[in-house]
């Protein structure tokens, strides 16, 4: 499947604000949640590689994407994020909401500038 920013703006939209290891400050990031986005499409796999358009890359369990409150914020502070500044897609979660995603497990699958989400057969 794939989505462009009005078919992710269809979706339902979730909202937080944290601090993160790439920003000065707190940040209010919008967008759709794992949670939405996966039953929108209807997942049926559970093991994901999130794709950067840098060519980083990350596997990562679709649980612990939905269990750590992911979100694939297209917006920062209401704006739609340019690739130059870590859009189209930032998946971040809420960093300061839980001390346990303050962790090398979720910072490693924050992944800016997200292009693609491949599920394993």
């Amino acid at each position: 499947m794939s989505f462009d920013t009005a078919a992710l703006d269809a979706l339902p939209q979730t909202r937080f604000r944290t601090t993160t290891l790439w920003h000065k400050e707190a940040t209010e990031f919008s967008g759709v949640s794992a949670r939405d986005l996966f039953s929108a499409v209807n997942l049926r796999a559970n093991r994901l590689r999130l794709v950067a358009l840098n060519d980083y890359v990350v596997d990562a369990d679709a649980d612990e994407l939905v269990e750590g409150d992911g979100l694939f914020a297209t917006r920062q502070d209401g704006v739609l994020m340019p690739v130059s500044d870590k859009g189209p897609i930032f998946l971040l979660f809420p960093f300061d909401e839980r001390e346990e995603l303050r962790h090398q497990t979720y910072y490693s699958r924050a992944v800016w500038q997200l292009c693609e989400v491949v599920a394993a057969s």
